[in-house]
């Protein structure tokens, strides 16, 4: 089963942000966040949906999203 969200440091750990820089992504507005439990999550399709119209950001690990479980 894939992961439909992910934290604000699993986000920033996946580009290679520190938290400051993570956080001013989702301030951006970029891609869908929820709260869960008094914890901002980043919703998984709309962070690949960002991530596949950019051309900054490079994922640093191999593992690609659909991987992440």
């Amino acid at each position: 089963m894939r992961k439909k969200s992910m934290s604000v440091m699993e986000m920033g750990r996946m580009l290679g942000l520190k938290k400051t820089n993570s956080y001013w992504l989702i301030k951006k507005g970029w891609f869908e966040t929820v709260m869960v439990a008094g914890k901002m999550r980043v919703m998984v399709d709309s962070f690949e949906e960002w991530y596949q119209s950019q051309t900054h950001y490079r994922k640093v690990n191999a593992v690609e999203s659909h991987g992440m479980q």
